[in-house]
């Protein structure tokens, strides 16, 4: 597998045909692949594709080009949501004690 550096889109104005070209990398070296796309969607699909992924590479023995991703564990964000919620209602509460006079009776 060859590290993708950079991706770039063509349309060549004269056979009227999408492209990509990919920067590789490998052993210090920089070398450029051309593949033929069928058309403007695809080209974008790639390219967001590489924008968005945390990795990818291009395999020469199967012409794969392949995009890696992180993904945040969603369910670990949602129970330090429900500990600040928790947090913010004991900080109401406190408030209201605040809220009432050294006898105990509520101001106002």
């Amino acid at each position: 597998m060859l590290a993708i550096q950079g991706l770039k889109c063509i349309y060549d104005t004269r056979g009227k045909g999408w492209s990509i070209e990919l920067v590789l990398r490998a052993d210090g070296e920089e070398t450029v692949r051309h593949f033929d796309v069928d058309g403007a969607d695809d080209a974008e699909l790639l390219i967001e594709a590489f924008e968005d992924s945390s990795a990818s590479a291009f395999d020469p023995e199967t012409g794969e080009i392949v995009f890696g991703y992180e993904y945040l564990d969603l369910d670990e964000e949602d129970e330090e949501d429900d500990e600040d919620e928790d947090e913010g209602v004991e900080e109401e509460d406190d408030e209201d004690s605040d809220a009432s006079n050294k006898d105990g009776k509520p101001k106002g």
